[in-house]
């Protein structure tokens, strides 16, 4: 009787494990290529500014589409969620000079196996500051 106990127990290892392992994989490389997405997605506001709040983050969203395929992620553009928004502006419409703002992206959880307990969402949130002039865009 025990070793069909240990055989059962090893079988479950062996199964187990590499499930978990290449679960904890897929699970970093969404959140690295979601860090590094958000991460360009903020140099691309920084550095372009815009003229209105629907104006970014339609550029942010065509900006996102163009890095995904050039770099061919695994994150699928309809699953990724991004929100943009001013926290301190000097003109209510024109997103310009010392501007400050909040990138949010978030993606739903990845799942190899759904018999591990995971969060809902993967979240990154960025800060930055507009560095273009009113009069350059």
């Amino acid at each position: 009787m025990g070793q069909v106990i240990a055989v059962f127990l090893q079988v479950m290892v062996l199964l187990l494990v590499p499930m978990g392992i290449l679960q904890v994989h897929t699970v970093v490389q969404t959140h690295d290529e979601l860090l590094e997405v958000s991460a360009a997605a903020t140099k691309y506001i920084s550095n372009h500014g815009g003229r209105g709040d629907a104006e970014v983050l339609s550029k942010v969203r065509a900006f996102i589409a163009k890095e995904l395929t050039e770099k061919s992620f695994s994150l699928s553009e309809e699953e990724l969620i991004v929100r943009v928004q001013r926290s301190r502006a000097a003109d209510p419409v024109l997103w310009s000079h010392e501007d400050e703002f909040v990138l949010q992206a978030e993606i739903p959880f990845p799942l190899f196996v759904s018999w591990f307990p995971v969060g809902e969402k993967m979240k990154v949130e960025r800060h930055g500051t507009v560095n273009m002039m009113d009069y350059d865009l």
